[in-house]
């Protein structure tokens, strides 16, 4: 009879640490998710307000090219060079008055638009250091 129980015993507490590994690993899968997630939000916020203030410079660039009519028209704008660690391009598209903000680690894209009167050309650039000239009667985006 004694040796049942010290069975019963040792079942049970193989079964209690294999019940206790699969819950681990359950809460472990789900936690990651969770991160995952929460990182893309992150950088899907980031990039909505770095296209916001670059779309606030082009607009500006725009003014002062209006009011400069033939003169020199230079703005820097000091963006973030990256991410939540990641590198990030911006597609400026000239013709549609938009900006696309995009990662690939995470896979992550906003656009921006803006609205000029001068023309903007198409470009894309990476973040950062970046500066908008008026060439040839057209705004340009530049990386520095």
């Amino acid at each position: 009879m004694r040796s049942e129980r010290a069975s019963s015993t040792t079942l049970s507490y193989v079964l209690s640490l294999s019940i206790t590994a699969i819950l681990i690993s359950g809460l472990l899968v789900v936690g990651g998710d969770v991160v995952r997630d929460q990182r893309e939000q992150t950088v899907q916020n980031e990039l909505q307000v770095i296209g916001q203030q670059l779309a606030a410079d082009l607009m500006a660039a725009d003014r002062l090219a209006q009011a400069a009519s033939g003169g020199t028209v230079r703005i820097a704008s000091s963006l973030s060079e990256g991410v939540v660690g990641s590198t990030y391009t911006i597609d400026v598209d000239g013709t549609s008055g938009t900006l696309e903000l995009s990662t690939t680690n995470p896979d992550v894209s906003v656009t921006v638009g803006f609205g000029t009167e001068t023309g903007v050309t198409s470009t894309t650039v990476a973040g950062g250091n970046l500066r908008i000239v008026l060439v040839g009667g057209s705004l340009e985006v530049q990386h520095v």
